[in-house]
C-alpha cells in the first residue's frame, strides 16, 4: 500500500463555543513513494506534519520543501496542502485545529506556513491526543485543547527559518522558467554572480535538497499533470516540461513511477 494512515477526529463538527480553540483531528501515517496528494482541497484549519523517518516533499505556494526527520511543516486556513514521498518510506505524525483563535495562536508561536527544524516528535502527546480528540465530553475536548497546545509548544522551541533571499529569488525564477531547456545549474549560478560550488552548498542548506533535484521535480510535477491530459502528444509533454530529450524524459518518468510515460497515461486516463 502506498499509504497507511491511522487518523481520529472530534465528534463534533465544530469546536466548543467555550474554547479559543479545538483540536479537529490527529493522527499517524505512514507513505510510500510515489504516492501524492491531489491539489484540489483547500483547508480551513491550521494543519502541522510531524517528521519522524524519511522524508517528504512539501510544497508552499508553489515552492517545493522537504520536510525531513526531526521537523515540523505547518498549513494555514485556505492553502492547499499538496505532499508527496521522497525516494524513500516516510512517516509523520499530524494534527489539525480549528476555532477562533486557532490562527492568531499558532502564529504567537512564531510557526508561520512552512517547514521548521524542531525536536523529535512528541510521540507521548501525540498518542495522548488521539485518545482525547475521540471522545465525546467536555473535559476531554478541554484537555484535547491543552494537549494540542503543548505540541505547539514543542514545535516552536527550536525552530530555526531556513531562508536565504538570494536563493528565495533562484526558486521563484525556477518556478517561472523550469520549462526552459536552457535552465540549469550553471546557468542559474552564472546569473547569480556565485561559484557553482557556493550555490549548490547555499540551495541544499536553504531548501533541504540539491538545485538539480529541485529542478527535477518541478519539471516531474508539470510532467505528470500534463500526461493526464490527452491533448499533448509524450514528445510535446516532454519539450513543454524542459526535456529536449524524449528518451532520457521516458527513463525519468519510468524511474518516478514505475511505468513508462505512455503506461503512466493509459493508467490515469480511461
Amino acid at each position: 500500500m502506498p499509504i497507511t494512515e491511522k487518523g481520529f477526529f472530534r465528534p463534533a463538527a465544530t469546536p466548543a463555543d467555550n474554547l479559543p480553540f479545538s483540536a479537529r483531528s490527529v493522527g499517524y501515517c505512514k507513505v510510500q513513494p510515489p504516492f501524492s496528494t491531489g491539489r484540489e482541497r483547500i483547508i480551513s484549519f491550521v494543519q502541522l506534519f510531524w517528521c519522524t523517518r524519511g522524508a517528504g516533499i512539501m510544497e508552499f505556494s508553489n515552492r517545493l520543501c522537504v520536510l525531513k526527520q526531526n521537523q515540523v511543516a505547518l498549513y494555514y486556513p485556505d492553502m492547499r496542502p499538496c505532499w508527496q514521498a521522497d525516494r524513500q518510506d516516510w512517516e509523520f505524525y499530524w494534527m489539525t485545529i480549528d476555532g477562533p483563535f486557532a490562527v492568531p495562536m499558532t502564529s504567537a508561536f512564531g510557526l508561520e506556513a512552512g517547514i521548521y527544524d524542531a525536536e523529535p516528535a512528541p510521540a507521548v502527546l501525540f498518542k495522548t491526543l488521539q485518545r482525547l480528540v475521540r471522545q465525546t465530553s467536555k473535559q476531554a475536548e478541554l484537555r484535547a485543547c491543552v494537549t494540542a497546545f503543548a505540541i505547539l509548544a514543542k514545535a516552536a522551541g527550536s525552530h530555526a527559518d531556513q531562508t536565504d533571499a538570494l536563493m528565495d529569488k533562484t526558486v521563484q525564477q525556477m518556478n517561472r522558467q523550469y520549462f526552459s531547456p536552457t535552465l540549469n545549474i550553471k546557468s542559474l549560478a552564472a546569473g547569480l554572480g556565485i561559484g557553482r560550488a557556493a550555490f549548490f552548498a547555499r540551495f541544499h542548506a536553504a531548501m533541504g535538497m540539491t538545485p538539480g533535484a529541485y529542478l527535477e521535480r518541478l519539471r516531474i510535477q508539470s510532467a505528470l499533470a500534463m500526461l493526464k491530459q490527452k491533448q499533448f502528444t509524450i514528445a510535446e509533454v516532454a519539450a513543454r516540461c524542459g526535456y529536449a530529450d524524449a528518451n532520457y524524459f521516458s527513463r525519468v518518468i519510468r524511474r518516478t513511477t514505475g511505468r513508462s510515460p505512455l503506461q503512466f497515461r493509459k493508467h490515469y486516463v480511461k
